[in-house]
């Protein structure tokens, strides 16, 4: 198993592609603790998890907010013993903050929940991974974090939020790695999964963007998850700092 007698904290894991990492890290040895901002969420993968004979814990808390980032990391050091791999997969778009709201509160619920999240939950993870003598850190980033969004104004903050997770990572993977934490991130193409429903209810609108990926369709939750799975395991012990893109071949034209 690649990450057997590991500790992971995985953030959104009540879904799509924090839900997949959940149970294929569990698959392979690890100890988990899901962690969503929907508590029933969890719940359900966890419960998923100990069907298939893993092992996992359920919290609930905002990576935006400072007390519950330490909270989540804290309950995880509690309840399974260390802290060895985080994956932050919590994030929102444009489309999923609250009806009513003006163009500045956008912003900065995007900005806070997919930027100062991760680097929150990274702020309180990295002195637990030191006690460990290192670890791994796998941010979910975006193609969006590297190109430009095909559905913007531009003025979308989603592009600038992923965009600030991709440097993030690059400046953690080259400062951590004398404490063996290495640090990376996966740029996901468009993604069948809760934040992406609404354009993939629409026929016209999944031609759209099934047609801009090389590959012919979207990518599922279970393939990024594997992606995942490499950076965070030892079979990626050379590499930090990095950015790996699962995308169909979306960045590649």
């Amino acid at each position: 198993m690649r990450l057997e007698n590991k500790v992971a904290l995985i953030t959104g894991g009540g879904s799509g592609i924090g839900a997949a990492c959940a149970r294929l890290f569990t698959a392979e040895g690890a100890r988990v603790a899901v962690a969503d901002l929907s508590r029933q969420g969890a719940d359900l993968v966890a419960r998923q998890i100990e069907d298939a004979g893993g092992r996992a814990t359920t919290l609930s808390g905002d990576v935006s907010r400072r007390a519950d980032a330490e909270r989540l990391v804290s309950e995880t050091v509690k309840s399974l013993g260390g802290l060895d791999i985080l994956v932050n997969s919590a994030g929102i778009t444009a489309r999923n903050v609250r009806q009513g709201a003006d163009f500045e509160e956008i912003w900065d619920t995007v900005i806070n929940v997919n930027l100062k999240g991760t680097f929150l939950m990274c702020w309180y993870a990295v002195p637990e991974m030191k006690k460990r003598g290192g670890g791994s850190i796998v941010n979910l980033s975006s193609i969006i974090g590297l190109v430009g969004h095909p559905l913007s104004d531009g003025f979308n903050p989603y592009p600038a939020s992923k965009g600030g997770v991709l440097q993030l990572t690059r400046d953690l993977g080259i400062n951590q790695a004398k404490f063996g934490i290495r640090t990376n991130c996966l740029c996901p193409g468009f993604t069948r999964t809760a934040l992406t429903q609404a354009l993939t209810e629409n026929p016209e609108m999944l031609a759209r963007l099934e047609s801009l990926h090389p590959i012919g369709r979207l990518g599922e939750p279970e393939e990024i998850a594997r992606a995942a799975l490499f950076l965070a395991s030892d079979e990626a012990s050379y590499v930090t700092g990095a950015f790996l893109a699962v995308d169909g071949g979306y960045t590649a034209r």
